[in-house]
């Protein structure tokens, strides 16, 4: 059994984490902690069927192609991300820049469809323009937010702050995610191993921390209800 492969697989499976979380915190979740719910949903929903072609190759019976539910989760879970920030951030520029960077990133979409991406089931083609697309857009709003947090001061205890925990981990994996897809898949280096291993990394990261961020939402709430 391949190693990374493995470690791939573990990857994607600990999304349930976060999401175990979520059912146990349900009660205590504010309106943007139900948005990042359902990114965690339909994460958990494409990492369910990667995983079941993963056990069928283990098992040595024929799996099938997953980049089709991959390209789309990436797609959905980035309106997913910065409807999130638009709830978050008060600076009306900064909503009118993610409404503004939403409209690009639309246009990038729909330059995918003449590869099939996004459009064929079976299809053998990451996104082109959308990963590099929402990994730009999203450092930018999280860079965003963290300067308005500091700019603010009104959060005590940082460490027990749900959305900064969200922040910490889309920073980590879509900075990763960039420095992959321009350094290593744009210069067209031969490294699908590393590149497969620092995604699979990155994601196991991005699940902890938002494991984090749910796990305190009874703080987020007790802190709400105090005002």
């Amino acid at each position: 059994m391949n190693g990374l492969m493995l470690f791939s697989t573990v990857s994607e499976v600990s999304i349930l984490i976060p999401a175990l979380i979520i059912l146990f915190k349900r009660k205590y979740l504010s309106a943007e902690l139900r948005i990042l719910a359902v990114y965690v949903i339909i994460t958990l929903l494409r990492n369910t069927i990667g995983v079941t072609s993963d056990i069928l190759y283990y098992s040595g019976l024929k799996n099938f192609n997953t980049l089709f539910f991959y390209n789309w989760q990436s797609v959905l879970g980035y309106y997913l991300i910065v409807w999130f920030y638009y709830r978050l951030l008060h600076y009306k520029y900064w909503r009118l820049f993610i409404i503004s960077a939403s409209f690009i990133f639309t246009i990038c979409a729909i330059l995918e469809i003449p590869s099939g991406s996004l459009t064929k089931l079976n299809t053998g083609s990451f996104n082109q323009y959308t990963y590099t697309a929402s990994s730009l857009i999203i450092l930018v709003i999280v860079l965003a937010y963290f300067y308005e947090l500091l700019q603010d001061l009104k959060v005590e205890n940082i460490t027990k702050f749900s959305y900064f925990w969200v922040s910490v981990g889309l920073l980590f994996y879509f900075g990763g995610s960039l420095f992959v897809n321009l350094f290593l898949v744009k210069a067209a280096i031969s490294t699908t191993q590393i590149t497969w291993g620092i995604n699979s990394a990155l994601s196991f990261v991005f699940h902890f921390t938002v494991s984090l961020a749910f796990y305190y939402s009874n703080f987020l709430y007790n802190s709400h209800k105090d005002e």
